[in-house]
């Protein structure tokens, strides 16, 4: 009953218009599994460049503090390059970790308990069947296209600000130069991933 329900709200709410609206998200739904297939390598270059061009700048850096300045400037270029060291490293391991899936698992299940998708928790607010709720927020339970396509589109959003809060992240710490950009870019993407669940795609990337 409760499926009928929904679907007989969704007829009253589009019209004539229901059924092509369905075959829409029939073929979005195509195009996101796609997406998200594709997204993953392109997430693992993205990593892997990061990663890559710390630890090149820092060997130019460590190199060009050798040659040119005292000892003492030495050691103070040794210790500013720790954490460069340290940060190309992580980001290499998150690249190599989200392509051959065994990180993706993790993640899933590190940052779970974090209260995030609060957008799930808003449109639980509007006056919808539960039944319905728990159909858009989990696809595994989806029944109508629309509704996956309502959890695809929320994933996308999903990714796109965590790949912003990652690079904001490496920004911030691989060029120091101008921080308070950095800060500012750093203070949307957290927002939008609390929102849109830091953990929502990940899934689909498996």
């Amino acid at each position: 009953m409760a499926v009928s329900d929904f679907s007989l709200r969704l007829e009253d709410l589009f019209g004539d218009i229901a059924n092509t609206l369905e075959a829409w998200c029939i073929e979005f739904n195509k195009y996101a599994i796609i997406y998200f297939k594709s997204i993953k390598f392109i997430f693992v270059l993205i990593l892997l460049m990061c990663g890559i061009l710390t630890l090149l700048k820092l060997r130019g850096i460590y190199f060009k503090s050798r040659l040119i300045s005292s000892d003492k400037d030495v050691d103070k270029a040794d210790l500013l390059t720790k954490p460069k060291l340290i940060l190309g490293c992580v980001y290499i391991v998150l690249g190599f970790g989200i392509l051959f899936n065994y990180l993706t698992y993790f993640l899933i299940w590190f940052l779970d308990p974090l209260p995030d998708r609060l957008i799930f928790s808003m449109v639980s607010l509007i006056d919808i069947d539960p039944y319905a709720i728990n159909r858009i927020t989990d696809i595994h339970s989806a029944i109508f296209p629309h509704e996956k396509t309502i959890y695809y589109g929320i994933a996308m959003l999903s990714f796109g600000h965590t790949i912003h809060l990652t690079l904001s992240i490496w920004y911030f710490l691989a060029k120091v130069k101008n921080p308070r950009d950095t800060m500012i870019r750093l203070f949307e993407a957290v927002p939008g991933s609390i929102l849109f669940g830091f953990t929502t795609f990940l899934p689909l990337m498996l």
